[in-house]
């Protein structure tokens, strides 16, 4: 099998490594590939994160909107404005 790069940068770092580390470029090539596979196989395939975010806020509620103001009264103390001595 032959693969070509056209990418001009990328085969002058792969030659750049492979000198450095008196490899082949074939290598160098085989061993990024490797690390990548692992890598690959460590993270657990998951939904896109556009839709792992999605309703992530969710409520449930269908009025928060409309009671903002009021839901944020309940949780404000008024004379300090700390939201932590109100629990």
């Amino acid at each position: 099998m032959i693969i070509q790069i056209s990418d001009q940068r990328l085969v002058r770092r792969i030659k750049s490594i492979a000198l450095r580390e008196r490899r082949k470029p074939v290598e160098v090539i085989a061993e990024a590939l490797k690390v990548y596979e692992e890598k690959a196989q460590a993270v657990p395939v998951t939904m896109p994160f556009l839709l792992a975010i999605a309703n992530l806020g969710a409520s449930g509620q269908g009025d928060i909107a409309e009671r903002d103001e009021e839901i944020l009264a309940t949780e404000i103390d008024r004379t300090s404005g700390d939201a932590s001595l109100c629990q």
